[in-house]
């Protein structure tokens, strides 16, 4: 059952402490930072003008944000560039810096790739296995041929 709660308008200064406690926990984008505003009741010209109050403060860059977001998929969750820039673009980050960012993280995909299939694959090299384990790294941004050349690689290693 949902409950019809009127949206309570926030003056200025309740929408910049939202805004700032929001960054206190974790970078936001400047999209992100928005749209929470725009739920929690915010005016949109209270919003942008918040907005530029903290980008010139520094507590909000979508340039720092979008690299600082791609390491992390990458190194913490293992995600691969095409991944990345997706995530990134779903949190209304310009395409100029999520190609800066992108390009930041190591050129060679398949050196992290390779450890990843062969723990993935168990030395199981049925088709079924197979196209399950490419399914499960096309989803996470690897592409067809770098995940195939893995399997290929660690086929060989087998002797398969």
């Amino acid at each position: 059952m949902r409950y019809n709660r009127e949206k309570k308008e926030l003056t200025f200064d309740e929408a910049k402490d939202k805004a700032l406690r929001l960054l206190e926990f974790r970078s936001h984008s400047e999209r992100e930072l928005s749209d929470k505003l725009k739920r929690a009741g915010a005016k949109e010209e209270d919003i942008d003008e918040i907005l530029e109050f903290c980008r010139n403060y520094g507590f909000l860059d979508d340039r720092k944000y979008a690299i600082a977001k791609a390491k992390d998929l990458k190194n913490l969750k293992k995600y691969g560039k095409r991944r990345i820039k997706s995530e990134l673009y779903s949190k209304g980050i310009d395409a100029e810096y999520v190609e800066e960012a992108v390009s930041y993280l190591d050129e060679d995909e398949e050196d992290m790739l390779l450890p990843l299939v062969e723990k993935r694959l168990k030395g199981d090299f049925e088709k079924k296995n197979i196209d399950k384990c490419i399914r499960y790294f096309m989803y996470r941004g690897y592409g067809f041929s770098d995940i195939k050349n893995c399997i290929d690689n660690i086929k060989e290693e087998y002797g398969e």
